[in-house]
């Protein structure tokens, strides 16, 4: 038994190594996204707005962003009709420019989705903070085709 720690024991140590430096890494990355972008949000919107025409259509959406839980759901009801959509997507990174009270900047989610029939964006989503206040948005499609979900009810959860 002890011949085969004297011969591994290199190899051990190593891989300790590796396993402690990036346990220390994903910490690391946690610890430096802001506080504001790891809160668990509710967002609810009436409309959404194609950017190309400012054409409005009436679908109301609730979004739970959950952060702490790599997840972001969307309930969505369809267009004309009583059903609604829910698809849950899983946050691969976080990108965050936001400020503190949620009142400038962006938060960027990388996300992938976990219903394979589902169209989503391929890259994320942004929710982005103005003047105007919060909106939704696909980080993918390009800015003019764009459609934007402005933010009628924004709520930290607990």
């Amino acid at each position: 038994m002890s011949h085969l720690f004297r011969s591994h024991r290199y190899l051990i140590i190593f891989v300790l190594f590796i396993g402690y430096s990036l346990s220390a890494q994903n910490f690391k990355v946690q610890k430096d996204i802001g506080k504001q972008c790891m809160q668990k949000m509710r967002l609810v919107s009436d409309k959404i707005i194609l950017a190309k025409n400012n054409f409005e259509m009436y679908i109301p959406s609730e979004i739970i962003i959950d952060p702490l839980q790599s997840t972001i759901i969307t309930n969505v009801q369809k267009p004309n009709k009583q059903e609604k959509t829910v698809t849950n997507f899983i946050i691969e990174e976080i990108k965050c420019n936001m400020n503190e009270d949620i009142t400038s900047g962006t938060i960027t989610y990388m996300v992938k989705s976990n219903n394979p029939k589902s169209v989503y964006p391929q890259n994320g989503f942004i929710l982005k903070a103005t003047r105007e206040g919060l909106s939704f948005l696909s980080s993918t499609d390009p800015a003019d085709d764009t459609p934007v979900m402005p933010i009628m009810k924004f709520e930290i959860m607990k």
